[in-house]
């Protein structure tokens, strides 16, 4: 990355955070804001941002972030308190997230003919994921009912992990159907993701264990055990990129195994650094996103594509979740809040970049110009609609 690069995301970030508290209280996504601004200072606006050649910077930069993010959101999760909890969340894991990217695929499949089938399911898992932490207003504001709150937290904690699981099959399957040798490509499935999975449980779960006994003996502070904490995140990925499986999978599975050990062991880590670390790295990520992809995607695209990714943001989700949450007690509002807040972010941009990288598509641009244009209206309608949707719910309560 170039230094006047460096210096001008430096004081991007700088300028930010004088302002970060304000911009939270109009439910702006920061991420709108970061692709707003590199916009403006990339190359279609003054251009100060360079990404030299190659996207291999910016591949880097946001495999980093999706990363940290993915260990972040398992190790917050309670699996067991999810799976008992059952009705509301339990559904949207297992009716919601896969309904949704079957019907993804279907609309894919409906408005983008020229796409073969595996590549409008990678279509669909890439447009899927959600992160509602991009409105971190959404998960604080008391107004929202917890259990609302906490739907969309392990919600969008999971979707990287089942979106991944599904983009990778696609990518196994369609490349098995031009390689000669079949058995190796069985091998790249066992590999994403049983191999995937039990690296992440590994590393996760020695991590947790070693991070644990050192606390104990208090051979280490808070601040050292939430940096040991990040190293686990990076390693988990690091040895699952080296066996070339899913460093993501493992990321995210090494998470839930820590988090499992953490509260078993009473041990309680801070997460306030490996949180601000992934922030830090994905509002970078957005901003070259917005110098580099935006205005180039919006000017190349077409109509279908456009309508393809409306369709996928808020008539598919808000489908798969309404009958996810069929005979549950959540209010009629309660559901088509969930439904309609599912804000796309990193885990969108991180998918395309593997998607492009791995498999052998004959259509990048169309995939590519779907997953920005996904993510751009994504930011702007759930940071606008935010207010007023919250608003609904503190009408409710006065009312009540």
């Amino acid at each position: 990355m170039h230094t006047a690069t460096s210096f001008v995301l430096t004081l991007l970030v700088l300028g930010y955070a004088v302002v970060s508290g304000l911009v939270g209280r109009w439910y702006v996504a920061p991420a709108l804001i970061f692709v707003g601004l590199g916009m403006l200072f990339g190359p279609f606006g003054f251009n100060l941002l360079q990404a030299g050649p190659g996207t291999e910077g910016f591949t880097i930069l946001a495999q980093l972030a999706l990363t940290v993010i993915l260990f972040n959101q398992a190790a917050k999760l309670d699996p067991g308190k999810v799976l008992r909890r059952g009705h509301v969340t339990f559904r949207l894991l297992v009716i919601g997230i896969p309904l949704t990217l079957v019907l993804g695929t279907l609309t894919a499949a409906a408005l983008l003919p020229v796409l073969p089938w595996w590549e409008a399911v990678c279509l669909a898992a890439i447009v899927a994921p959600t992160e509602v932490a991009l409105i971190e207003a959404l998960t604080e504001d008391g107004r929202i009912p917890e259990r609302v709150r906490n739907a969309l937290s392990v919600e969008s904690g999971f979707y990287d992990g089942f979106a991944l699981a599904v983009l990778l099959a696609a990518l196994a399957l369609a490349s098995a159907q031009t390689d000669e040798r079949p058995r190796d490509w069985t091998w790249f499935v066992l590999r994403t993701e049983v191999v995937s999975l039990a690296i992440g449980a590994t590393v996760g779960l020695l991590g947790a264990v070693l991070i644990a006994w050192s606390r104990r003996r208090e051979w280490m502070n808070d601040t050292w055990a939430q940096l040991a904490t990040l190293a686990v995140a990076l390693i988990c990925f690091e040895f699952g990129e080296r066996v070339h499986a899913s460093g993501f999978v493992a990321a995210f599975t090494g998470g839930l195994a820590f988090s499992v050990v953490a509260r078993r062991s009473k041990t309680q880590v801070s997460n306030q650094v490996s949180d601000a670390t992934a922030q830090l790295l994905e509002l970078l990520v957005f901003a070259m996103f917005g110098a580099f992809a935006v205005i180039d995607a919006w000017q190349h695209t077409s109509w279908r594509v456009v309508l393809f990714c409306i369709v996928a943001l808020f008539g598919v989700r808000l489908t798969a979740v309404l009958v996810a949450l069929i005979h549950t007690d959540l209010p009629a509002y309660s559901r088509v809040f969930i439904g309609w807040f599912g804000p796309r972010g990193i885990g969108t941009v991180v998918l395309g970049l593997l998607v492009i990288e791995r498999g052998e598509i004959q259509h990048p641009d169309v995939l590519t110009q779907a997953g920005v244009i996904a993510v751009t209206l994504s930011l702007l309608m759930h940071s606008v609609t935010a207010p007023l949707g919250i608003r609904r719910f503190g009408a409710a309560k006065a009312e009540s």
